[in-house]
C-alpha cells in the first residue's frame, strides 16, 4: 500500500449576516472560600477581568470594546451564585436573557456602548457559605436515624 497525494481544498465561510466581530471564549477560575468555580464567557469584545465579591454575592466583569453591537454570553455555576440574578452595566440595571440549567445559569446580553464597561451580576444565594455546616448536619442526621432504630428494637 502506498500513499497517494490528494489535494485538499478549503472553503472560506463568511461571517453570519450582521456579525462583524466574532466571539472569543474566556474561561475564568473564581476562588470563593475553599472552592474554585469555572465561569465561562463568550463575547465579541475584549473581556479584561472577572472578580468576585463574596459579601455582595456579585461577579464583576470588566471589558473593553472598540465597536458597538456588543454581545456577551456568561455562564455562572449555581454553586457560586444563584437564585434571582440581577445584572447591571456601568451601575445601570439592564435586561438580559437568563437561561437556567441544571448546574449553571447562562445570561445573554447585548449593548451598543464602546470603551470600558463594567458588568455586574448579583445573585440572591451564595451556596458555599453553608458548606462547612453541611457535613455536620449529615452526620447528625445519620446518628439520629441509627438512634431511633435502636430505640424501636428495645
Amino acid at each position: 500500500m502506498g500513499l497517494l497525494p490528494v489535494p485538499a481544498y478549503a472553503q472560506l465561510i463568511p461571517a453570519p449576516e450582521g456579525l462583524n466581530h466574532p466571539g472569543i471564549k474566556w474561561d475564568w477560575q473564581i476562588n470563593a472560600g475553599n472552592y474554585t468555580f469555572d465561569v465561562s464567557t463568550v463575547s465579541n469584545y475584549d473581556m479584561k477581568n472577572v472578580t468576585f465579591n463574596e459579601i455582595n454575592k456579585e461577579l464583576i466583569f470588566t471589558g473593553n470594546s472598540t465597536h458597538d453591537g456588543n454581545i456577551a454570553e456568561i455562564e455562572i455555576p449555581h454553586n457560586l451564585i444563584g437564585g434571582t440574578l440581577t445584572v447591571s452595566q456601568n451601575e445601570k440595571p439592564i435586561s438580559v436573557i437568563v437561561i437556567p440549567g441544571t448546574n449553571s445559569s447562562t445570561m445573554m446580553l447585548k449593548f451598543n456602548q464602546t470603551g470600558l464597561t463594567k458588568t455586574s451580576v448579583v445573585g440572591t444565594t451564595y451556596l458555599p457559605e453553608f458548606s462547612s455546616i453541611a457535613p455536620l448536619v449529615m452526620v447528625l442526621s445519620i446518628v439520629m436515624v441509627l438512634f431511633t432504630t435502636r430505640l424501636r428494637k428495645l
